[in-house]
């Protein structure tokens, strides 16, 4: 009976180890330290640097990094200043003055710590030299006129020398930047009653680089043309049997529509219009001429706005 007792005992525990099975290899700890920022870049903008780099997406043991804190900001490898991470894997950037430094190198670096005091490697270096920058643009506006935005401005009263260019940006196709040399600007993507906005922001070049000055000076304009063509100039006459034929030179108007001729009596009032409809030409055959009679032309656009009316010009 003790024999079957312990027969019992003997199988039970030769089952047991059975259903334990092997025990596997041992596996490595978590190592909760972030890899280390790679993509330290800095750059200025008016008097102020702007450094901007990714935060790491992982742990130097390939885990997803979970628990960031804190940016170390280091200046030619002293501590700057720390920030709040962001988000992990997301960009991130810090701005910072210029201050007094123009003229004079200066390296950042970054650490990223984790809640758990966990400090990752030094990042690559960016490397900057500050230098002076053009101010603001001045008398900056905007017309709507002939189709297009026309945008005009002055230099800046700070460091006109230093302006090589401008850049223009329109708000709502910001991507689209232009670069311009001279203090005007034209923009074709016309929209009939769409608002616009625009920065104007001039720029340094040194070497390869476009560094931008103080700005941007913004503008708004509503894309209507109220503007009348220019007066137009250089009316002639010249008199046959057929009467009296009228030239003038021409407008330079992309959106002229065509001319009125007015005539009158007298040089200083009651000029009236020799046609109702508009003249196509810069010239104008008028059969009902008089010796004595004068003249007057203005000008219309596509939009109804018109000139007004030339200096008389007394015919012969």
């Amino acid at each position: 009976m003790q024999d079957s007792s312990n027969f019992e005992i003997f199988v039970f525990i030769l089952l047991l180890l059975t259903a334990c099975g092997k025990v596997g290899d041992p596996q490595p700890p978590f190592i909760r330290i972030p890899e280390p920022v790679k993509d330290v870049t800095v750059t200025q903008s008016g008097y102020t640097l702007v450094l901007t780099w990714t935060n790491p997406a992982r742990y130097i043991d390939g885990s997803a990094a979970t628990n960031l804190s804190r940016v170390q900001i280091r200046s030619n490898g002293a501590p700057l200043t720390t920030v709040q991470v962001a988000a992990a894997g997301q960009p991130q950037s810090y701005t910072m003055p210029v201050g007094s430094v123009v003229g004079i190198e200066r390296a950042f670096t970054l650490v990223v710590e984790t809640t758990q005091g966990k400090l990752s490697d030094v990042s690559n270096a960016a490397s900057t030299t500050p230098v002076d920058v053009p101010g603001k643009v001045t008398h900056l506006a905007a017309t709507a006129d002939q189709r297009r935005i026309f945008l005009r401005w002055d230099k800046p009263q700070e460091h006109p020398e230093l302006a090589d260019a401008y850049i223009i940006v329109r708000t709502d196709a910001p991507a689209e930047a232009e670069t311009v040399t001279e203090t005007r600007y034209e923009d074709i993507r016309y929209q009939a009653g769409k608002t616009l906005a625009y920065q104007v922001t001039a720029v340094r070049r040194v070497g390869e680089t476009m560094i931008m000055g103080v700005g941007p000076e913004p503008v708004t304009v509503t894309a209507n043309d109220k503007t009348p063509p220019t007066v137009p100039t250089g009316l002639d006459i010249t008199t046959s049997d057929m009467g009296a034929y009228l030239t003038w030179d021409p407008n330079q108007e992309l959106d002229l529509a065509g001319y009125r001729v007015f005539r009158s009596e007298r040089p200083d009032g009651d000029f009236k219009a020799v046609s109702d409809r508009l003249i196509t030409t810069n010239a104008f055959l008028d059969p009902s001429y008089r010796p004595g009679l004068h003249y007057a032309v203005s000008a219309v656009d596509e939009f109804g706005n018109e000139s007004p009316m030339s200096v008389p010009f007394r015919g012969p």
